[in-house]
């Protein structure tokens, strides 16, 4: 009698054919990072200008698309016209380290999603629509963060005491917002800070510069025009070693300038216009990389000190060139240029 075939076990290729449906193929890391751009695409409608990203090119070839070694670390989506919010997806990309998403129609409060970008060293937020305070935990973004801009939106409130804990931070721009609150003195807390702008914020409360300031011994750059400052220049503004550019104009300063403001060896540019501070210019004159003084509007008495006359710079050819000095009245309105 003939042997029937035995029920024992199905085929090999019965087995391939029943599991095939179960089985899931890998995406490479390039695969997944262009499906995770697309999806961003298509969450903000598909704009015109991101017609490059498509599926037949690999994401390192698009132009708004920084990579290292075949990964993507940087997205330009600057002046792009691009509406609505940001998408936590964004994220997804893990390497990211650069996003610049200046000058678009971003609406909503501050997109706490970024705290989700680990390793975000550049931020980019400036010249868009969003409004609401910035969070008191905004110190959950990268700790690696060195450069931040939130300039020309709505932002309200205060800025957060949070924002000087961000060990990395280099340069800080909350220019141009509604600010109604106050700023922190924690900002001097910023050992690393280089350039710190908050100029055209009419809205603080009226509020004198934090002494705390004076610690940030690399900061090169302060611009402060027109945000409601009050009381005296403080004096440990001597602290600021490497200041080069000072500009804290159209405020309500008074009393004297310190004597030690233009002991600085590195300024170069010192703007202190239409203010109220009274007394007469400090000597000596010790920053001789100065190029322009603007003491203009304010009242200060007395005459112009001999060492304005001393200061001199060089052209790129070694030549002199001397400081130019007008005194517009007698009421101490005094403009000081090196031509």
């Amino acid at each position: 009698m003939p042997k029937l075939p035995s029920p024992s076990s199905p085929p090999l290729l019965y087995l391939i054919l029943t599991l095939m449906p179960f089985l899931v193929i890998p995406q490479s890391p390039t695969d997944q990072t262009r499906t995770t751009l697309l999806t961003i695409k298509q969450q903000w409608g598909n704009p015109s200008q991101l017609s490059s990203w498509n599926t037949s090119s690999p994401p390192c070839s698009w132009p708004e698309i920084t990579c290292t070694s075949d990964t993507v670390t940087g997205l330009n989506l600057t002046n792009y016209n691009i509406t609505g919010s940001i998408p936590p997806s964004i994220c997804d990309l893990r390497n990211l380290t650069m996003l610049d998403l200046s000058y678009n129609c971003f609406l909503g409060y501050f997109p706490t999603i970024l705290y989700n970008c680990s390793n975000l060293q550049y931020l980019d937020l400036s010249q868009n629509y969003f409004v609401g305070p910035i969070p008191s935990n905004v110190d959950r973004l990268s700790s690696s963060l060195r450069y931040i801009d939130v300039g020309a939106n709505n932002f309200s409130g205060d800025i957060p005491r949070a924002i000087g804990r961000l060990p990395e931070l280099r340069f800080l721009k909350l220019y141009m917002n509604q600010f109604n609150g106050s700023f922190p003195a924690e900002i001097g807390n910023l050992s690393n800070l280089e350039y710190l702008s908050m100029p055209y914020n009419p809205l603080f409360t009226p509020a004198k510069i934090p002494p705390e300031f004076g610690k940030l011994k690399k900061l090169t750059f302060l611009w402060i025009t027109k945000a409601n400052l009050i009381g005296e220049i403080p004096g440990n503004f001597s602290g600021l070693s490497s200041l080069e550019w000072l500009d804290l104009s159209f405020n309500d300063l008074e009393g004297p300038i310190p004597k030690t403001l233009f002991q600085l060896k590195n300024l170069s540019v010192a703007y202190l216009y239409s203010n109220r501070l009274t007394g007469g210019l400090p000597t000596p004159i010790q920053s001789l990389n100065l190029t322009l003084i603007d003491l203009a509007n304010n009242n200060l008495s007395g005459s112009i000190p001999e060492d304005f006359g001393k200061l001199q710079q060089y052209n790129n050819e070694g030549s002199f060139v001397a400081s130019e000095i007008s005194l517009e009245d007698s009421m101490g309105k005094l403009r000081v240029w090196a031509a």
